[in-house]
């Protein structure tokens, strides 16, 4: 091997050497920095915190309570935040949820349900419904708790529809199934197309 041949050599292995040393150093700062909070490495179950009013802080032990009992218990500040959203804790149903096929006790027609409790166990009950349909992997799941949380705006047909349309909530395919339930439903508005980011602006 001639000596052009050999000092290519060395430059090509000191440029390999050189970039697998920065790419190592970088991946480091990047791990340190946070990265590490990306889809890829997040943990799910990691719950956040709610930034609530007093009045939906005075349900949360009914909140704990019937979170435990349909096995999403790491999702209550998620729980506080929803309900921040719907009600500020305010009024009888706290959860909005008269609506929902849970309600078997009040016309399920908007607002109508007038027990506190009632409200919290039944929305509870229907969050987590959203939660498996949308495949959510636990509290820190955004993407798939933005996709439960539209589902429980829009009701959970919404759910199965994005996933097949999109794999998953996107603000476009949830202001395509409002107009296509509107036009079914000859209504005027159908639900809040942006409802995910309006919740999690009370959970960080």
């Amino acid at each position: 091997m001639n000596r052009q041949k050999i000092m290519a050599n060395r430059r090509r292995d000191i440029i390999i050497i050189v970039g697998c040393t920065i790419l190592a150093l970088i991946g480091g700062y990047g791990w340190s920095r946070g990265f590490g909070n990306f889809t890829w490495f997040r943990n799910f179950d990691t719950p956040g915190t709610a930034s609530v009013d007093d009045a939906v802080l005075n349900y949360e032990p009914l909140i704990q309570q019937y979170a435990k009992e349909y096995g999403i218990e790491s999702y209550v500040p998620v729980i506080e935040a929803l309900m921040q959203q719907e009600s500020s804790g305010l009024g009888a149903d706290v959860m909005q949820c008269s609506e929902c096929y849970y309600n078997t006790e009040y016309d399920q027609t908007p607002g109508n349900i007038q027990d506190p409790e009632y409200s919290i166990k039944t929305g509870i009950h229907y969050f987590a419904d959203c939660l498996e349909l949308a495949g959510c992997k636990g509290p820190g799941d955004i993407r798939r708790l933005r996709l439960a949380l539209q589902g429980y705006n829009f009701g959970h047909n919404y759910i199965e529809w994005a996933i097949k349309r999109d794999g998953g909530y996107t603000e476009a395919n949830a202001q395509a199934f409002s107009d296509m339930m509107k036009e079914q439903l000859g209504w005027e508005t159908y639900g809040d197309t942006t409802y995910p980011e309006h919740v999690l602006r009370y959970y960080k």
